[in-house]
Parts: structure tokens; C-alpha cells; sequence
């Protein structure tokens, strides 16, 4: 029995007991459960198991490619850099990979100097460490950045400023006001999860954030008319309390999850499309992540120097749903170029290749309820409270992500392995 047949028949079995287990349960609907229905089944097929049964050895492979810069890499050098602060509800075990392809791509736009990192949901933290993932890209780029786990608990209103919760769930909050009182410039913000740090920082220092914050990108919300979505469900009050705030908001809904929508940031793609022909490092911390192996059996940074390949072809083959890559493209400042057979983004012109508008952002009035579902959406309103993420061809908009996120994460910038 081959590899790909063994790794099939292991997920099969796990599949089918599970299933059996649950009672055939039916899957939950996309507006409650977002990242339930998407989490990798790869997971399932236990990576320890595997490694036991082919005698899988620590040792096999003995460093990687080094990934050599491109004409696009090289050509972020010549911009000035852009002061960055990142949030993301990144786990290990994941709830959602799309996180990790996130983390990826925010490190493959190196005009992005990240400043901070928060990692969203402390208590969940603590029992899923986003630290893990953290930690295997900052030794893949060489690159160490601050980062600090969020809040626990819900805030119970819009103004609510988080101080009443447990101290080793404050850093998040701390580490982001610190680092916009210490910028000599505006900051871009970008924003997965439930941004309840986000919302708790302003409300403790909202005039910090009207003086700091140029851009605050946010990857939340629905397009739909009464319309919910995870992240929102995570914490309304959070979500209310940034929309009321005045800063200057650029939305990018993660409803409806379809290819439709002119107002949502949704894309997939198969992920052999983008992961077949990255530095070796990056598909090992990609496999290490969906076939979600376990830290105490093999070391997150070793196995970033191991021959992971093998086990590739099942996680390969599925779909990924992604959010948030436009509001990175966009923070960069790049430009999408279409080549003949492709599409890149780029801070520069390319030869033979001609500038697309595949998103932009319009003025919005994006009103919501008590609970942070979407009520109305006006564009080009006078009295819009944020800029609106908006894409005229939704369909070419999805099979042009897939093509600049294989060119982004082709270029990583792999300092070892």
C-alpha cells in the first residue's frame, strides 16, 4: 500500500468512526459556524500515527532550499516601509487555517514592517497556542517580532475598555497602545478574529488611535442584509464599538461565502494550486499546521528542517477558503499586474504586464444591530463611518488571488532551513 492510499484509508477510518460517533449530525449552517465547517479534515489523520507506522526518522532531511529574492521582492526595498501592527486569531491546533496562509503572506510582503503582533482570544490561547505557528515563521525569515496574547472574555459594551479582566490576559491591549505611542509615524492596523483588543485599546486611549492609526483594516462582518458572521459572534460590542469610533475603517466582509458578492472578501482555491512550489521550509510548516501534528511529537522547528513532502498529498487536495489576503495586498500599497498568464502584485510597474483593479474600497454607511448584524449598507453615502471593500467580478477576483497568493508565498523570504 502506497503512502497517499495508507494516509486515504487512515482518514477514511477516522472519518467514518466519527461520523458514527456524532450520529450523522448534520453540518452547521456558514452564519454559526464559519470555522467549524472549514477546519481542515486532514486532522483527523493522526501525523504521529503515521510517522510510527513507516518508521518515520528526525533526521531524514537535513536543511532545505534557501529561496532566492525575486525581481518583486527586491523591488519592496525601494519603497519606504510601512509601519504595521497585526491581530490574528491564529491556533495550534487551528480552528481555521486560513490564519496560517495569513501569517504567511503578512511575511512575504516585506514593505509590511510589522511592529506588533496580538493573538486573539487569550483563554483560548492558552489551549491552542498561536505561538507555535508564531514561532515557526520567525525562525523561517529570521525575523522576531513582539506579540502578546488578547483578552478573554466578551466586553460587555462598546466603551468597554477590558481593564477588569485577568492581568495575564492584558498584553495584548498593552502591547498595542505601546507601540502606537512609541511610532514616529501613522500605523496600519490589520485585523483578523474578533478585534475586541482593538476596540478595548481605543476605549482606553481613543486619542492615541486618531493620532497613530492611519488605516485600520478589519476582516469582519457580513454584506448581507441582517446578516451575522463569526467573527462578529465573537464579540459584537467589539464590533460595534470600532464602527462607531470614527477611525478609519476599511472593511472587508467575510459574508456571504460566495462568489457573488461584490462587497465580500471571500475566495478559494485548491490548495495544491498554491503550495506544490514553495521553499521547502514554508510547505513543511503548511504541513505540520493542516495535518495538525503535535508539538511533543515533533519539535515545531525541527520539523521545519524535515522531509515533510510525504505527507502532502492528502491536505493537498482539499479546498481553503480565504478572507483576508486583499486587506494585505492593500496595506502594502502593491498593485495587481496582469501578465499573460498570470497575476502578481507588485510596488512596481512590470514589463509586458498591465495594471487591474481587482478590489478597491468606496465610501460606506454600514449600519448594525445590537448583536453586530449587518442591517443596511449604503455606498458612496455622505455620512459613511467606513471605506467598503468592493470588487466588480467576483469571479475573476477569485482566480486572481489564487495566482498572486502563489506568487507571494513562492517569493517567501526563508532566512533558514
Amino acid at each position: 500500500m502506497g503512502l497517499s492510499d495508507l494516509t486515504l484509508r487512515v482518514f477514511e477510518c477516522k472519518r467514518l468512526d466519527r461520523d458514527r460517533k456524532r450520529g450523522g449530525a448534520k453540518m452547521r449552517k456558514d452564519l454559526s459556524s464559519r470555522r467549524n465547517s472549514l477546519r481542515t479534515l486532514a486532522g483527523i489523520a493522526t501525523f504521529g500515527f503515521l510517522s510510527k507506522l513507516l518508521g518515520f526518522n528526525e533526521s531524514i532531511a537535513e536543511g532545505a532550499e534557501v529561496a532566492e529574492e525575486t525581481n518583486l521582492a527586491k523591488s519592496a526595498k525601494d519603497f519606504k516601509s510601512k509601519p504595521t501592527i497585526y491581530c490574528t486569531d491564529l491556533f495550534h491546533p487551528h480552528d481555521d487555517p486560513d490564519d496560517h496562509f495569513d501569517l504567511a503572506t503578512l511575511f512575504a510582503l516585506p514593505e509590511l514592517e510589522v511592529k506588533a503582533i496580538l493573538l486573539d482570544q487569550g483563554e483560548k490561547q492558552e489551549q491552542k497556542p498561536g505561538r507555535i505557528p508564531l514561532e515557526q515563521i520567525f525562525h523561517l525569515t529570521g525575523k522576531r517580532i513582539p506579540y502578546a496574547i488578547g483578552l478573554a472574555q466578551k466586553l460587555k459594551s462598546p466603551k468597554d475598555n477590558g481593564k477588569d479582566q485577568p492581568s495575564k490576559f492584558q498584553g495584548a491591549v498593552e502591547l498595542l497602545l505601546e507601540t502606537l505611542s512609541d511610532a514616529a509615524e501613522p500605523v496600519t492596523i490589520v485585523a483578523t478574529g474578533s478585534v475586541r483588543d482593538i476596540c478595548a485599546a481605543f476605549n482606553r486611549d481613543p486619542d492615541l488611535f486618531r493620532k497613530k492609526v492611519e488605516r485600520l483594516y478589519l476582516n469582519i462582518g457580513s454584506a448581507e442584509p441582517n446578516g451575522s458572521e463569526y467573527n462578529v459572534e465573537l464579540d459584537p460590542m467589539a464590533y460595534i464599538g470600532l464602527l462607531r469610533s470614527g477611525l478609519p475603517i476599511y472593511l472587508c466582509p467575510c459574508m456571504p461565502m460566495d462568489l457573488r458578492s461584490d462587497h465580500s472578501t471571500f475566495w478559494r482555491f485548491r490548495q495544491s494550486e498554491v503550495l506544490d512550489d514553495l521553499p521547502l521550509g514554508l510547505q513543511n510548516f503548511f504541513i505540520y499546521a493542516l495535518q495538525v501534528v503535535r508539538p511533543d511529537e515533533i519539535d515545531p522547528i525541527k520539523a521545519l528542517t524535515m522531509n515533510l513532502r510525504p505527507f502532502r498529498h492528502l491536505v493537498w487536495q482539499m479546498e481553503r477558503n480565504m478572507w483576508s489576503t486583499a486587506s494585505l495586498i492593500a496595506a502594502s500599497g502593491r498593485q495587481i499586474f496582469r501578465t499573460d498568464k498570470s497575476y502578481v502584485a507588485s510596488l512596481k510597474p512590470l514589463p509586458e504586464a498591465k495594471p487591474v483593479e481587482l478590489f478597491s474600497f468606496v465610501p460606506a454607511l454600514v449600519e448594525v444591530n445590537e448583536n453586530g448584524q449587518t442591517q443596511k449598507i449604503v455606498t458612496n453615502a455622505e455620512n459613511a463611518n467606513v471605506q467598503l471593500f468592493t470588487t466588480s467580478d467576483p469571479k475573476g477576483y477569485n482566480e486572481a488571488m489564487v495566482s498572486v497568493l502563489k506568487a507571494l508565498l513562492s517569493d517567501f523570504p526563508v532566512a533558514n532551513c
